[in-house]
């Protein structure tokens, strides 16, 4: 029997930390044929040139596609339009049986758009989610319209993606790949990540992640009250990395680089740490500051707090670990004194995730390879409750 043919598309560093585990798999399995498309901002250097440590991994047959044009507006859209173009060629080249994309970035769009029109089957991870303040929102439910298999985190999103019309018997509770990473992967000691980052951690740290709120005009504004708030924390290190490659990402990221300017001794930044090295470096912190999924979905299940800011992440199922606020620097300020107290201290300790699962790639793997056997045809009839 030949192998299953599968292709798994990345474009964002975050995005690839949490495909690790199905990557790795699907190259492990021996009636697998993995291709990897390495897109979007794993090749610009600005983010951190991240298709380096995907070279490092060591996944055989890798495909690398330039479609990153900037991050105002038009230079959005002509991303998209590289993506649609450039990875839909490549995508017609290779012939797979299924791609495999995860979340709501908007490279994502029209890459699965480039699926329906080749008649390529997409199974879709992390689909039926909420995310009130960015364009994500937008793009992840028609990502969901434009796949075949579907794989969400907890059984409240499965409904939800379901209430889209797909079918049951095509959508998939699975829980969160980035806990298999937690649980699964090998966390550099507190002496690895000094000597890797060239820096000496204290017992107070924030890690700090703030990305575009981009169905608002105020992502500037809300980035510098948070930077207002950090500037009275001296006792703390504070490590940044880098926003990502959304619209206005380049501005956030120049003022975070004046921002450790001003304080080299306690401020630093990194354009990207990787999956092994954020996921060490959060379980030394105090608390994972700012508005990235992450420390909604992956940082409950290391013990450790998070201060989630503004909007970008409303609507999404969340631990009782996490403390909102919004962009406002006494909200913020407040927030910092709570994740230190003894009593928040003693909540994290009982925290329950409610993305944890078991078994999240092995199990995504096995339904997708049944796909591919008993695939027919793209038709898929709108399911209606």
């Amino acid at each position: 029997m030949r192998p299953y043919k599968i292709c798994v598309i990345t474009a964002s560093r975050s995005e690839y930390g949490l495909l690790y585990p199905i990557i790795k798999r699907i190259h492990e399995d021996d009636a697998c044929e993995l291709r990897l498309i390495v897109t979007g901002a794993h090749l610009e250097e600005e983010f951190g040139l991240t298709a380096r440590d995907i070279d490092s991994d060591g996944f055989g047959i890798i495909h690398k596609v330039r479609i990153f044009q900037g991050s105002n507006t038009l230079q959005i859209l002509e991303t998209m339009s590289n993506a649609l173009l450039r990875v839909g060629s490549i995508l017609y080249e290779i012939k797979p049986q299924m791609v495999v994309i995860l979340g709501d970035r908007y490279e994502l769009l029209p890459i699965a758009g480039a699926c329906v029109a080749l008649k390529i089957p997409v199974a879709h991870i992390s689909g039926g989610e909420i995310s009130e303040g960015a364009y994500d929102e937008y793009f992840r439910h028609a990502i969901t319209k434009l796949s075949y298999l579907h794989f969400t985190s907890t059984q409240d999103y499965r409904r939800r993606v379901i209430q889209l019309g797909e079918s049951p018997e095509r959508v998939f509770c699975v829980g969160d790949l980035g806990i298999e990473n937690i649980n699964r992967l090998e966390r550099l000691s507190k002496e690895q990540l000094e000597s890797e980052l060239g820096i000496t951690l204290r017992e107070k740290l924030l890690l700090v992640t703030f990305h575009p709120t981009t169905l608002e005009s105020n992502s500037t504004e809300q980035l510098v009250e948070l930077l207002k708030s950090l500037e009275e924390k001296h006792e703390f290190l504070i490590i940044f990395t880098r926003s990502n490659a959304d619209t206005g990402g380049s501005e956030l990221n120049r003022l975070i680089d004046d921002f450790v300017l001003e304080d080299r001794l306690n401020r630093h930044v990194f354009p990207s740490l990787g999956h092994k090295r954020f996921l060490s470096l959060a379980a030394y912190s105090t608390a994972v500051v700012g508005n990235s999924s992450s420390g909604i979905v992956e940082i409950p299940s290391l013990g450790v707090g998070t201060i989630n800011i503004g909007t970008r992440q409303k609507g999404r199922i969340c631990a009782d670990s996490v403390i909102h606020c919004k962009a406002d620097k006494k909200e913020i300020l407040e927030a910092l004194e709570k994740v230190s107290t003894r009593e928040y201290r003693n909540r994290l300790k009982k925290t329950i995730n409610p993305y944890e699962s078991n078994n999240t790639s092995k199990i995504i793997l096995e339904e997708i390879k049944r796909a591919i056997k008993d695939y027919s045809s793209m038709r898929k009839k709108f399911y209606d409750l």
